[in-house]
């Protein structure tokens, strides 16, 4: 199972190299409001064991021409003695596939969507909402259905995760601790740092036009920190300014586990590899001593957030 996960994530790793990744942030944000959705239609229809009229209305206003198709496969699952959510919940995740989120299709990162939406908490606290509620309702069915409105309020109210010893448990204790202000102060932040990290190690490998220009954008984004008689190398410069950075430039991000919950927003965010892809692709471009000019860190980023593969 283990291998089968690495696989797949390879492969989206892979598809989001074609896609610049501010496109694939906003499209996996939307494949993720629309499985909170799905998942809606999944846990209601099981609950009435049909599908009731307030979700055929949901279904016709999002998804015109489904529920045709779809009643009789639900009537069908019904017959057969099986739970009839799993039928609505595939049926609108494949049109979803081919009609809102057919470029991704087309283009070729459609896995890379999935993997990105799937790996976001608000995917994961769905995902937990469900199945508690399809645990609640399988004993006792609601007296009333909620609205897609209310289960949106529910998914955003959840605080355990269907694996509470997960990292993913962890990071959202850390989001849930801090109020909302301070924790895009700290994301924010930190998403910037990377960045900052990636083209300062890029900066400090040109060894023949070291860091003047990095001393003035180091002297104007993170004073208090400099590599005046630091005669280190540059993935150990690098490491230097993280940690003063976190220690003195992100007040509260050395706290118990904010560094950790930090990280794995950053990891398994499309700008964390989109970065890392662009910084390759920089290294190679400069070594061949080609560009006259290095790019400012602002340049250097604008080129970052517009890079795909697809170029």
């Amino acid at each position: 199972m283990a291998r089968l996960r690495n696989a797949t994530e390879r492969r989206a790793l892979e598809q989001a190299k074609r896609v610049p990744w501010p496109r694939l942030a906003k499209a996996a944000d939307e494949y993720t409001e629309w499985h909170v959705f799905t998942l809606w239609v999944r846990a209601t229809v099981d609950a009435a064991n049909t599908v009731p009229v307030v979700v055929r209305a949901e279904i016709d206003l999002r998804a015109p021409s489904v529920l045709r198709a779809l009643q009789p496969k639900v009537k069908y699952a019904i017959n057969r003695g099986d739970r009839p959510g799993a039928v609505a919940w595939e049926d609108l995740t494949c049109w979803a596939e081919m009609n809102v989120f057919l470029s991704a299709k087309r283009e070729g990162w459609l896995d890379a969507l999935r993997h990105f939406s799937a790996m976001s908490l608000r995917s994961m606290k769905a995902w937990s909402q469900w199945e508690r509620m399809d645990a609640v309702w399988r004993c006792s069915a609601p007296r009333q259905l909620p609205t897609p409105q209310e289960w949106d309020r529910m998914v955003a109210a959840v605080t355990r995760l269907s694996n509470p010893g997960s990292a993913a448990q962890r990071a959202l204790d850390v989001v849930h601790s801090l109020d909302e202000s301070d924790w895009d102060r700290l994301r924010v932040g930190f998403f910037q740092l990377n960045a900052f990290c990636q083209w300062m190690d890029l900066m400090l490998a040109v060894q023949n036009r070291r860091p003047d220009r990095l001393s003035r954008e180091l002297l104007s984004r993170y004073p208090g920190f400099s590599l005046a008689d630091r005669r280190i190398a540059p993935k150990d410069a690098v490491r230097c300014l993280k940690s003063w950075v976190l220690s003195h430039g992100l007040p509260g991000a050395k706290d118990a586990g904010v560094s950790a919950a930090l990280t794995f927003h950053l990891r398994y965010h499309p700008e964390y590899a989109a970065t890392r892809s662009y910084s390759q692709f920089s290294r190679r471009m400069w070594a061949n001593g080609s560009l006259k000019e290095l790019p400012s860190f602002d340049d250097w980023k604008h080129g970052a957030d517009a890079y795909s593969d697809a170029d």
